[in-house]
């Protein structure tokens, strides 16, 4: 599963589940309400601080695996792109 195509669907499901503009979703993170659509609309991810006020506001929570060392449950490698997201 892809990173960008996941995390901003989530966090936009749980944005909306709360009723919250996005600059109100931004003011609870503390970042602007435009750094908050660009997450929120894919066009960049978080980072660092940001991921885990993110995480802590809306409980969206990300396995990044490493490749060379993890594999799903199939016994597939994992790539780099893939993630699970739970919330």
């Amino acid at each position: 599963m892809n990173i960008r195509a996941i995390y901003p669907v989530r966090l936009r499901e749980e944005r909306k589940k709360r009723g919250w503009t996005q600059k109100k979703a931004a003011e609870k993170i503390g970042i602007s309400r435009s750094y908050f659509s660009d997450i929120e609309n894919g066009r960049t991810l978080p980072s660092g601080e940001i991921l885990f006020n993110i995480n802590d506001e809306f409980q969206i929570f990300l396995i990044i695996c490493d490749a060379d060392r993890v594999r799903n449950e199939s016994g597939r490698k994992v790539t780099n792109t893939e993630v699970k997201v739970n919330g």
